[in-house]
Protein backbone atom coordinates (compact mmCIF):
# COMPACT_ATOMS: atom_id res chain seq x y z
CA UNK A 1 0.00 0.00 0.00
CA UNK A 2 2.78 2.40 1.55
CA UNK A 3 4.98 2.52 -1.46
CA UNK A 4 5.38 6.33 -1.29
CA UNK A 5 8.55 6.21 0.82
CA UNK A 6 9.89 4.43 -2.66
CA UNK A 7 9.55 7.22 -4.67
CA UNK A 8 10.93 9.77 -1.82
CA UNK A 9 14.54 8.07 -2.44
CA UNK A 10 14.38 9.10 -6.15
CA UNK A 11 12.80 12.60 -5.84
CA UNK A 12 12.23 14.97 -2.25
CA UNK A 13 8.60 16.25 -2.77
CA UNK A 14 6.60 17.85 -0.54
CA UNK A 15 2.52 16.85 -0.80
CA UNK A 16 -0.75 18.25 0.50
CA UNK A 17 -1.96 16.05 3.74
CA UNK A 18 -4.75 15.62 0.89
CA UNK A 19 -2.93 14.35 -1.70
CA UNK A 20 -1.09 12.19 0.43
CA UNK A 21 -4.53 10.54 1.49
CA UNK A 22 -5.43 10.35 -2.38
CA UNK A 23 -2.05 8.80 -3.37
CA UNK A 24 -1.64 6.00 -0.21
CA UNK A 25 -4.64 3.19 -0.14
CA UNK A 26 -7.16 2.54 2.94
CA UNK A 27 -5.70 -0.53 5.34
CA UNK A 28 -9.18 -2.17 4.54
CA UNK A 29 -8.55 -2.98 0.92
CA UNK A 30 -7.72 -6.85 -0.16
CA UNK A 31 -5.35 -8.12 -2.57
CA UNK A 32 -7.12 -7.77 -5.92
CA UNK A 33 -9.80 -5.37 -4.52
CA UNK A 34 -10.55 -1.90 -6.90
CA UNK A 35 -10.00 1.19 -5.22
CA UNK A 36 -11.74 4.00 -6.70
CA UNK A 37 -10.64 7.54 -5.52
CA UNK A 38 -12.47 11.23 -6.69
CA UNK A 39 -9.92 13.86 -5.98
CA UNK A 40 -12.22 17.58 -5.96
CA UNK A 41 -10.38 20.28 -5.36
CA UNK A 42 -10.42 24.33 -6.62
CA UNK A 43 -7.40 26.22 -8.95
CA UNK A 44 -4.35 25.25 -7.39
CA UNK A 45 -5.33 22.55 -5.22
CA UNK A 46 -2.95 20.32 -7.30
CA UNK A 47 -5.61 17.76 -8.90
CA UNK A 48 -3.48 17.16 -12.16
CA UNK A 49 -0.36 16.86 -10.72
CA UNK A 50 -1.08 14.79 -8.05
CA UNK A 51 -3.13 12.74 -10.79
CA UNK A 52 -0.16 12.09 -13.08
CA UNK A 53 2.32 11.79 -9.89
CA UNK A 54 0.09 8.51 -9.12
CA UNK A 55 0.32 7.27 -12.35
CA UNK A 56 4.10 7.23 -12.73
CA UNK A 57 4.02 5.86 -9.41
CA UNK A 58 2.07 2.85 -10.39
CA UNK A 59 3.87 2.52 -13.23
CA UNK A 60 7.39 2.21 -11.46
CA UNK A 61 6.19 -0.06 -8.70
CA UNK A 62 3.98 -2.46 -10.83
CA UNK A 63 6.62 -3.29 -14.23
CA UNK A 64 4.04 -4.31 -16.78
CA UNK A 65 1.03 -2.59 -15.30
CA UNK A 66 -1.18 -1.15 -17.86
CA UNK A 67 -3.07 2.56 -17.65
CA UNK A 68 -5.68 4.18 -19.25
CA UNK A 69 -5.34 8.04 -18.86
CA UNK A 70 -8.47 9.98 -20.49
CA UNK A 71 -10.37 13.07 -20.72
CA UNK A 72 -14.06 13.74 -22.32
CA UNK A 73 -11.89 15.53 -24.98
CA UNK A 74 -8.42 14.96 -26.35
CA UNK A 75 -7.49 18.34 -26.17
CA UNK A 76 -8.07 18.62 -22.60
CA UNK A 77 -6.34 15.41 -21.75
CA UNK A 78 -2.97 16.74 -24.64
CA UNK A 79 -3.25 20.48 -22.89
CA UNK A 80 -3.18 19.46 -18.93
CA UNK A 81 -2.83 15.76 -17.86
CA UNK A 82 -0.16 14.60 -21.19
CA UNK A 83 1.97 17.45 -20.20
CA UNK A 84 2.19 17.04 -16.39
CA UNK A 85 2.95 13.39 -17.11
CA UNK A 86 6.08 14.48 -19.06
CA UNK A 87 6.94 16.83 -16.82
CA UNK A 88 7.05 14.13 -14.33
CA UNK A 89 9.19 11.80 -15.61
CA UNK A 90 11.02 14.61 -17.25
CA UNK A 91 12.02 15.90 -13.55
CA UNK A 92 12.50 12.36 -12.04
CA UNK A 93 15.04 11.39 -15.24
CA UNK A 94 12.50 8.30 -15.56
CA UNK A 95 13.01 6.73 -19.82
CA UNK A 96 10.34 6.67 -21.34
CA UNK A 97 9.23 6.29 -24.68
CA UNK A 98 6.23 8.29 -26.48
CA UNK A 99 4.31 7.08 -29.66
CA UNK A 100 2.58 10.35 -30.93
CA UNK A 101 0.69 8.98 -33.51
CA UNK A 102 -0.71 6.00 -30.78
CA UNK A 103 -1.02 8.26 -27.90
CA UNK A 104 1.08 5.46 -26.10
CA UNK A 105 3.57 6.21 -23.48
CA UNK A 106 6.37 3.20 -22.44
CA UNK A 107 8.36 2.70 -19.63
CA UNK A 108 11.85 0.80 -19.74
CA UNK A 109 10.03 -2.19 -17.22
CA UNK A 110 7.62 -2.70 -19.53
CA UNK A 111 4.59 -0.18 -18.30
CA UNK A 112 2.68 1.27 -20.67
CA UNK A 113 0.08 3.91 -20.56
CA UNK A 114 -2.77 4.40 -22.88
CA UNK A 115 -4.33 7.77 -23.39
CA UNK A 116 -7.58 7.84 -24.59
CA UNK A 117 -10.47 10.29 -25.23
CA UNK A 118 -14.05 9.43 -23.46
CA UNK A 119 -16.46 10.88 -25.91
CA UNK A 120 -15.90 7.29 -27.47
CA UNK A 121 -16.42 3.82 -25.56
CA UNK A 122 -15.27 1.85 -28.31
CA UNK A 123 -11.75 3.61 -28.13
CA UNK A 124 -11.59 1.87 -24.39
CA UNK A 125 -13.63 -1.52 -24.26
CA UNK A 126 -11.38 -3.47 -25.90
CA UNK A 127 -8.72 -2.96 -22.89
CA UNK A 128 -8.07 -4.69 -20.10
CA UNK A 129 -5.86 -2.25 -17.36
CA UNK A 130 -4.48 -2.05 -13.81
CA UNK A 131 -5.44 1.49 -13.48
CA UNK A 132 -7.19 3.99 -14.89
CA UNK A 133 -7.06 8.21 -14.27
CA UNK A 134 -9.90 10.64 -15.34
CA UNK A 135 -9.08 13.95 -15.75
CA UNK A 136 -11.91 16.02 -15.31
CA UNK A 137 -14.19 13.48 -14.37
CA UNK A 138 -17.45 15.78 -13.60
CA UNK A 139 -17.36 15.93 -17.07
CA UNK A 140 -17.62 12.28 -18.13
CA UNK A 141 -21.20 10.63 -18.14
CA UNK A 142 -22.40 8.18 -15.84
CA UNK A 143 -21.76 5.53 -18.40
CA UNK A 144 -19.16 5.56 -19.71
CA UNK A 145 -17.52 5.69 -15.91
CA UNK A 146 -19.71 2.66 -15.58
CA UNK A 147 -17.36 1.08 -18.75
CA UNK A 148 -14.50 1.90 -17.46
CA UNK A 149 -14.79 0.67 -14.39
CA UNK A 150 -15.47 -2.65 -16.08
CA UNK A 151 -12.12 -2.71 -17.94
CA UNK A 152 -9.94 -2.91 -14.42
CA UNK A 153 -9.05 -6.48 -14.94
CA UNK A 154 -5.57 -6.62 -15.86
CA UNK A 155 -4.31 -10.07 -15.03
CA UNK A 156 -2.29 -9.57 -12.12
CA UNK A 157 1.24 -10.83 -11.85
CA UNK A 158 2.97 -12.81 -9.34
CA UNK A 159 6.05 -10.56 -8.89
CA UNK A 160 3.45 -7.47 -8.21
CA UNK A 161 3.32 -9.13 -4.73
CA UNK A 162 0.80 -10.17 -2.73
CA UNK A 163 -1.24 -7.17 -1.78
CA UNK A 164 -2.07 -5.67 -5.39
CA UNK A 165 -5.14 -3.33 -6.00
CA UNK A 166 -6.68 -1.78 -9.09
CA UNK A 167 -6.72 1.87 -8.75
CA UNK A 168 -9.43 3.56 -10.46
CA UNK A 169 -9.28 7.76 -9.46
CA UNK A 170 -10.56 10.65 -10.99
CA UNK A 171 -10.35 14.66 -10.14
CA UNK A 172 -12.59 17.77 -10.76
CA UNK A 173 -13.56 20.67 -9.08
CA UNK A 174 -16.14 20.45 -6.12
CA UNK A 175 -19.45 19.63 -7.13
CA UNK A 176 -22.83 20.59 -5.74
CA UNK A 177 -25.52 17.34 -4.69
CA UNK A 178 -26.18 15.94 -8.51
CA UNK A 179 -24.45 13.66 -10.81
CA UNK A 180 -22.84 10.48 -10.54
CA UNK A 181 -20.04 11.24 -8.42
CA UNK A 182 -23.02 13.08 -5.59
CA UNK A 183 -24.78 9.86 -6.56
CA UNK A 184 -21.77 7.21 -6.22
CA UNK A 185 -19.35 8.51 -3.61
CA UNK A 186 -22.47 10.64 -0.98
CA UNK A 187 -25.79 9.84 -0.99
CA UNK A 188 -25.21 5.93 -1.51
CA UNK A 189 -21.61 4.93 -0.96
CA UNK A 190 -20.14 2.43 -2.89
CA UNK A 191 -18.03 -0.45 -1.74
CA UNK A 192 -14.30 0.76 -1.62
CA UNK A 193 -15.02 4.45 -3.10
CA UNK A 194 -13.96 7.64 -1.52
CA UNK A 195 -13.71 10.98 -2.16
CA UNK A 196 -10.32 13.48 -1.10
CA UNK A 197 -11.32 17.38 -0.67
CA UNK A 198 -7.83 19.86 -1.38
CA UNK A 199 -8.07 22.98 0.37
Amino acid sequence: GNFLSAFCIMSTINLLPAQREFIELPDSLNHGDKDVCIYQGGVGSGKTFVGALLGVLLCLRFPGIIGLVGAYTFTLLRDTTLDMYFKHLDSFGIKYTFNKQESNLYFSNGSKIYFRHFDDPECFKSLNVGFIEMEECSQIPQSVFDDLHARLRQEIRPEWGDRFIYRMFGHTNPQGPKGWIYEYFVKRPKKNYRRVFAP
